[in-house]
C-alpha cells in the first residue's frame, strides 16, 4: 500500500507528491529551491535567494533527550535563529545570546487565552468573547483593553506563555527539528522576552522529573482532592499546599483548583501530592463528564461552524443553511444534546451542551460529543457548498478542514 503522505523521487529524479495533506503544507513554501543535503535517507532543499534563511542544523526527535541536547548546543555557542520543534504540535522558539526572546507554538493548551484561563485571569465566557472578536491574533490587546489584566501582567504572561511553548517542545520525542537562521545582518523580529536557556533547561528537566513522580499519586489533573476524614494538615505544609486545600471539597478537580489558585497545573498538582503524602486529603475518581472541558470543546467547534456562517451570508444562503442545519441536528438524534440548534452565528449553546452531558452514562463522554460535533460541522460546510461559487467552497473546505483536523481532546 502506497504512503498516502510521501514525496516520491523516482529513477530519473523527478518528483511527485502523494497525499493532499503533504501537498497542502509544501504549497504553503512555493517557490524556488536547491538541493542543501543529500544523504542515505534524507534530502534537505533550502529556497534560493539572497534574502533566504539558512539552516543551521536539523535532524530527527530520537527520544526525549534529542531538543535538551539541541538547546545545551545552541545556548552553549550563542547561536541565533528560529528553532522549529515539530511532534504532536509544531513549536517555535526565537534564540539569540543563549536566551529565549521569544515563542509560539499551534497547541491549544499553549494559546495565550487557554493560560490566562487556566491562570484564574479569565472566565471561560470572556475568553469565547474576545475569540469571536479578534480571535488569537490580537488577544493580549484586548484583554488590556477590557480591563482583564494591565500591561505589566500581560508581559509577565506572555512570557509564561513562551515558557510554556519552551516546556511543551522538551517533551517532544519524535518529530524533527530545525534551526533557521535569518540573514546576515538581519536582525530576529518580534522579540519579547529575555530569558537564558539554560535556566530554563534546568526547571523543564526538574519538572519533568517531578511530574513524573507526582503522576504516580497523581494519575491526571480530573481527579478531585478530598479532605473529608482526613488528618488535620501538619504545620510544616508550605503556603501552595495550604492554598489548595482551603478549596479542596471533593467536587472540584485538580484542573479547577489551579485555576480558582492561579498556581497553573504543575504548582498544584505539586501541591496535591503533598497533601496526599500528608494524608490531608484523598483523591476521588473524576466526574464522568467535566463541564469545563464540555465547554471548551464546543467554544472550539463554534469558531468553525461561526467562519462557515460568515462565508455562507456573504452569498446570502444564511437562512437555507441555518434550516438545513436544524433539520439534520433533528434527526441525527443530537437535538437533546445540542438544544434549539445553531444561533445566527452558527454556535451552539455551550453551556446547554454542558448541562445535557451531566446525565450522560457512556464510558467515553467527551470523544462521544467530540464525533458528534465533529460531524454536525462536516455537514455545516456540507451544506454551505450549495450556495458558494466554486473557488469559494474549495477554499472554505481546505481551511475548515485543516482545522477539524487540528480540534484533538487534550
Amino acid at each position: 500500500m502506497a504512503d498516502p503522505d510521501a514525496l516520491i523521487v523516482d529513477e530519473s529524479g523527478a518528483l511527485r507528491v502523494e497525499g493532499a495533506d503533504l501537498g497542502r503544507r509544501l504549497g504553503t513554501q512555493a517557490g524556488r529551491f536547491e538541493l542543501a543535503a543529500n544523504a542515505p535517507g534524507f534530502l534537505i532543499f533550502r529556497q534560493t535567494g539572497e534574502n533566504a534563511p539558512r539552516v543551521q542544523m536539523a535532524g530527527e526527535i530520537l527520544g526525549r533527550m534529542t531538543v535538551m541536547e539541541v538547546l545545551g548546543v545552541v545556548a552553549q555557542a550563542g547561536w541565533r535563529g528560529d528553532l522549529h520543534v515539530v511532534g504532536e504540535g509544531h513549536h517555535v522558539l526565537r534564540l539569540d545570546q543563549g536566551a529565549l526572546k521569544a515563542a509560539e507554538s499551534n497547541a491549544e493548551d499553549t494559546r495565550l487565552g487557554e493560560l490566562l484561563y487556566r491562570s484564574g485571569l479569565l472566565a471561560r465566557q470572556d475568553l469565547e468573547a474576545i475569540m469571536r472578536e479578534v480571535g488569537e491574533d490580537h488577544f493580549g490587546e484586548i484583554a488590556v483593553k477590557r480591563g482583564v489584566l494591565d500591561a505589566q501582567e500581560l508581559y509577565a504572561q506572555l512570557q509564561k506563555q513562551a515558557e510554556a511553548i519552551f516546556f511543551a517542545s522538551l517533551l517532544e520525542d519524535e518529530g524533527s527539528y530545525v534551526l533557521v537562521r535569518p540573514p546576515d545582518g538581519d536582525e530576529l523580529t518580534g522579540t519579547t522576552i529575555h530569558v537564558p536557556i539554560q535556566g530554563l533547561l534546568m526547571a523543564g528537566v526538574q519538572r519533568i522529573d517531578e511530574m513524573a513522580l507526582f503522576r504516580e499519586r497523581v494519575p491526571s489533573s480530573s481527579f478531585c482532592p478530598d479532605p473529608s476524614g482526613s488528618v488535620p494538615p501538619p504545620p510544616s505544609l508550605e503556603d501552595n499546599a495550604r492554598q489548595v486545600l482551603a478549596l479542596c471539597d471533593g467536587e472540584r478537580s485538580i484542573d479547577e483548583l489551579a485555576r480558582l489558585t492561579g498556581l497553573g497545573e504543575f504548582a498544584a498538582t505539586k501541591a496535591v501530592y503533598h497533601l496526599l503524602q500528608a494524608k490531608t486529603v484523598a483523591l476521588k475518581a473524576p466526574r464522568a463528564v467535566d463541564p469545563e472541558k464540555i465547554q471548551a470543546l464546543v467554544a472550539r467547534f463554534n469558531e468553525v461552524l461561526q467562519d462557515i456562517f460568515m462565508a455562507v451570508a456573504t452569498y446570502g444562503g444564511l437562512a437555507q443553511t441555518r434550516d438545513t442545519l436544524h433539520a439534520w441536528i433533528e434527526g441525527s438524534g443530537y437535538g437533546s444534546f445540542f438544544g434549539r440548534g445553531v444561533d445566527e452565528l452558527g454556535m451552539i449553546d455551550a453551556s446547554y451542551v454542558a448541562r445535557a452531558m451531566e446525565g450522560v452514562d457512556v464510558e467515553h463522554p467527551l470523544q462521544g460529543l467530540h464525533q458528534a460535533l465533529h460531524e454536525l460541522a462536516a455537514f455545516a460546510l456540507f451544506s454551505a457548498t450549495t450556495t458558494l461559487p466554486r473557488d469559494q467552497e474549495l477554499s472554505l473546505a481546505r481551511d475548515v478542514n485543516a482545522r477539524l483536523k487540528a480540534i484533538r481532546l487534550q
